[in-house]
């Protein structure tokens, strides 16, 4: 059990279902930190176009963002 459930759908207001629509159509769920990131609506909008913007091909090779994601994921001491 998670300490926050974060904006479930129901609670959702329409910029936020709208963003969770676009995040749902990535991949394929509403993760937990994109819910938790709701709470505070411009914190999620701010995250959904860093996201869109380094995700756009060409922006930044394939493998560098793999390893930069994998280092990342290191530092914080990801444990998957």
């Amino acid at each position: 059990m998670s300490r926050t459930d974060g904006v479930q759908d129901h609670e959702a207001g329409f910029r936020i279902r709208r963003i969770f629509k676009r995040i749902k159509h990535r991949y394929g769920s509403v993760p937990l930190s994109a819910r938790i990131r709701a709470l505070d609506f411009e914190l999620l909008q701010l995250s959904e176009k860093m996201n869109v913007h380094t995700a756009r091909s060409g922006s930044v090779a394939p493998k560098l963002k793999e390893l930069a994601q994998l280092k990342v994921a290191v530092m914080v001491g990801c444990p998957f």
